[in-house]
């Protein structure tokens, strides 16, 4: 059976770190997972959307933009894809904040090599430059990430 993907940008509260979830504290020098989704019965996903072909760069923008009570924070990001049980982290990207916390910046082509399955995640890693607390219910909090979907 050969699955059909369509290209979907993920927000904040499809990764479950919504107005609603608990904040997190994060210390410097540790990777700690801020946000993930799982992978749905029957679906797969594939991390970015989009390739760049023939001159033509259709792929999707990437942008994370963190928060606590005293503005933005600062750090470095990892995006990647786990198993069902966390014992197998594949990392695809990582960025500084300062790169992605604006539109228009850093692009996400999908990644063809791999997709994260049934009861899989995708997770975004957050290691501050200082330990800091992120606010996320904090209305500022922005992440958008491009993926493709198969049904």
């Amino acid at each position: 059976m050969r699955l059909e993907g369509f290209k979907r940008v993920l927000n904040r509260e499809d990764l479950n770190y919504g107005a609603a979830d608990a904040d997190i504290v994060c210390t410097a020098g540790n990777w700690t997972k801020i946000a993930y989704i799982k992978v749905s019965a029957q679906s797969e996903i594939a991390l970015g959307n989009g390739q760049m072909e023939n001159g033509v760069d259709d792929r999707g923008y990437v942008q994370i933009l963190l928060h606590e009570t005293a503005g933005a924070v600062s750090g470095k990001v990892r995006i990647g894809y786990t198993n069902a049980s966390g014992t197998n982290v594949k990392i695809i990207t990582e960025e500084r904040t300062d790169n992605i916390s604006s539109a228009s910046t850093v692009r996400l082509g999908e990644y063809l090599a791999l997709r994260a399955k049934q009861d899989s995640y995708l997770v975004i890693y957050f290691d501050p430059d200082a330990d800091k607390t992120l606010d996320v219910s904090d209305t500022n909090n922005k992440i958008l990430l491009p993926v493709t979907v198969y049904q």
